[in-house]
This record gives structure tokens, C-alpha cells and sequence, in this order.
């Protein structure tokens, strides 16, 4: 039974930021999502170093009407050594994974209402989201 509770309780956190972060995009509350985001910033398989970049991608993908169809969690993990893949099998995305993101940050794969997977790298707090980084549409 306490098994079961600790999987449905993360997934419902899974949900919770899936929710949370599609709910950003698509009120295009782009100072909220810079104000969430880690730097260094991992955008699909490019590492973005500086705070004025990650912001100017959130500002410029929501200015050109990026938003997020009917989202639903897919499936969310924890991050483990080979997850890097899922962004991109390099050696810098690797290392990225490996100094960047905390024990308990996971992988997050959500898919539209028009069948496009969008990856989310996040870690929870108590208190608040943070997103390491995001990949997709694809």
C-alpha cells in the first residue's frame, strides 16, 4: 500500500508541473517560465549558458504562438545514468546530466492533443519547480 501511495503521489507532482509549466506557455507568462528555469539550460541538445539567452527563448517562442495543446503526462522518471539519450547522445549532454541535475530531478515526457512529445527536465522542492530543460516539439 505505501508503495503504491509513493508512486501515485509522484506522479500526481509529475502532473502537477506538466500542468503547471503548459499552463505558462500557454497564458505566455514568459517571465514566470525565465523566472523557473535553471542556467545552464538544456534546449534539446544545446547547452544555453547565459540567463539572457534562456530568457529570449521563452520570450521569443511564445511571441511567435508556441503553446501547448491538451497536455497530458506520458510518463515521468527519475533521472539515471543513461537518461541524457533521451535529450541527445553526446558526450556535453552527458556531462550536463551528470553536473547539473540533482538526485531527485526527473524526466518528464508529455504529449499534445496533436500527438507531439515534449520532454521537460524539472526538479521539484517543497516550494517550487525548477526547469533544467526542454525539448520538442517532436
Amino acid at each position: 500500500m505505501a508503495v503504491a501511495s509513493c508512486a501515485s503521489i509522484q506522479r500526481s507532482r509529475d502532473a502537477g508541473s506538466v500542468r503547471t509549466v503548459a499552463g505558462l506557455i500557454n497564458d505566455r507568462d514568459a517571465e514566470a517560465l525565465i523566472a523557473m528555469s535553471e542556467v545552464p539550460f538544456l534546449l534539446d541538445q544545446e547547452i544555453v549558458a547565459l540567463e539572457r539567452d534562456v530568457a529570449s527563448f521563452w520570450r521569443t517562442a511564445l511571441a511567435a504562438g508556441f503553446r501547448v495543446q491538451e497536455p497530458q503526462l506520458e510518463r515521468g522518471v527519475r533521472i539515471t545514468a543513461d537518461t541524457y539519450r533521451e535529450f541527445y547522445d553526446s558526450m556535453e549532454v552527458r556531462a550536463f546530466f551528470n553536473r547539473y541535475l540533482k538526485r531527485n530531478s526527473r524526466l518528464l515526457e508529455l504529449r499534445t492533443g496533436g500527438g507531439e512529445r515534449i520532454l521537460l527536465l524539472v526538479t521539484h522542492s517543497w516550494f517550487s519547480r525548477r526547469i533544467h530543460g526542454f525539448k520538442g516539439p517532436f
